[in-house]
């Protein structure tokens, strides 16, 4: 990395980081003393520009053997009609948010200057995902895009002209691994030669951003080729590499969910089936793997100072689990290694495609309003969110242990609730 590339990804990093120390401390103070008129706006936007995608990785809650929107015995991708079809059954989709719709909803955040994620499905099929990052540049707001990379190199010159801050591409291992996870040949291929196109351009330009990390999640279909992994990532221009942990929910664990959504909020809350997952039988019956990833995850701590120092990417962790803790990550779903309170409804919307508007982002049961009928403030402050808020504030859902909400945004302690104070 360039010495000038350095110093400009350093202040993008403040502001990044600024922003979220601003929203933490927002927050914090609203739930100590909460009351309407110190109720943050979100740190976080998530727009979710359309459920379409155009692969089928195994273990995703949306297109996966379990996802929500997986059409019975639609084992191959097709972008087309019959999936259109089945997201209309499933979340009464009319029609995808146009252009003008995001111009209207930018207008009313950007004063509280969110940290807008653009994601899918697959967002770069979404028509306009190019004018719609231009959009949220043009407000001087950061922006990152989650994509599987598959258009990624087709589509370089022109992200990386609109100046979009990150581009986080989701690998599952090397090449084989990879490709048979996701469902298509050759998509490790296309999302590295994405990658590498988007670092040329970048540097052609002479522009720090967009920043280059790969998710890399850790689920029972990879677990013996997390290191060769790794080794085909870091062969990529990469700035970062995140390490996950499989977000799953048990099958005990999603009823009691579906119970509680239905007596609370008079909701269904099915979606948790796109994540069903055994994590205990998982330990048990993975016990030697899990043995032998644990001792990898060591070594990679220790070394990754040494290996950023060599410019080699930073290898971060989310959920940020110490190593020896991984096994009891999968056993006892109830552990949540210090984090007690889930802040998204607090810090985080995300923007369904037909404009409505939900906390959690994985599991889009509970809506609070629609972004296409009434204005973003008043979904973030009517008695939908505030019933979601008091409930969270008080205890957490039953899939909050091992959902992503409970862990990207850090460790969150919840107020006590006889004295008021953290």
């Amino acid at each position: 990395m360039s010495f000038r590339r350095g110093l400009k990804l350093a202040g993008f990093a403040r502001s990044y980081l600024g922003r979220m120390r601003r929203g933490r401390r927002e927050v914090m103070e609203h739930l100590v003393a909460p009351r309407p008129d110190n109720l943050p706006m979100p740190t976080f936007v998530q727009l979710r520009v359309t459920n379409l995608c155009n692969l089928r990785c195994k273990m995703c809650g949306q297109w996966g053997e379990t996802g929500i929107f997986r059409a019975l015995g639609a084992s191959t991708a097709t972008d087309g009609e019959k999936e259109r079809s089945r997201i209309r059954e499933l979340i009464g989709l009319k029609r995808e948010m146009g252009l003008a719709d995001y111009v209207r909803l930018l207008d009313e955040l950007a004063p509280s200057r969110p940290i807008v994620s653009l994601f899918g499905g697959e967002p770069l099929l979404y028509p306009d995902i190019l004018p719609l990052v231009k959009e949220v540049k043009g407000r001087g707001l950061t922006c990152t895009l989650i994509t599987n990379g598959w258009l990624l190199e087709e589509m370089a010159r022109e992200l990386v002209e609109t100046s979009l801050d990150a581009i986080m591409v989701s690998i599952d291992g090397p090449p084989g691994v990879h490709n048979r996870i996701r469902g298509k040949a050759d998509s490790f291929e296309r999302a590295a030669a994405g990658v590498r196109a988007v670092a040329r351009v970048r540097d052609e330009i002479g522009s720090a951003v967009p920043m280059l990390l790969a998710i890399l999640p850790i689920t029972e279909l990879n677990l013996d080729d997390v290191a060769p992994a790794l080794e085909a990532l870091r062969e990529l221009p990469l700035d970062t590499i995140n390490i996950g942990l499989r977000w799953f929910v048990s099958k005990k664990t999603g009823t009691a969910y579906e119970k509680v959504m239905s007596e609370t909020f008079g909701v269904s809350g099915s979606s948790w089936k796109g994540f069903e997952f055994d994590g205990a039988d998982f330990a048990v019956t993975k016990g030697r793997q899990l043995t032998q990833l644990v001792k990898l995850l060591k070594g990679i701590r220790r070394r990754r100072f040494l290996d950023s120092a060599r410019s080699r990417p930073w290898i971060s962790f989310v959920p940020d689990v110490p190593a020896e803790g991984v096994p009891d990550y999968f056993a006892d779903a109830g552990r949540t290694f210090g984090h007690d309170l889930c802040p998204v409804a607090w810090s985080f919307a995300q923007i369904e495609p037909d404009g409505r508007v939900c906390f959690c982002g994985d599991f889009p049961d509970y809506f609070i309003g629609n972004v296409r009928e009434t204005s973003f403030r008043e979904v973030w402050t009517g008695q939908p969110a505030r019933l979601f808020r008091e409930k969270l504030a008080k205890e957490p859902l039953p899939i909050c242990s091992r959902c992503c909400g409970n862990y990207v945004y850090g460790k969150w302690k919840r107020p006590d609730p006889e004295t008021n104070q953290l």
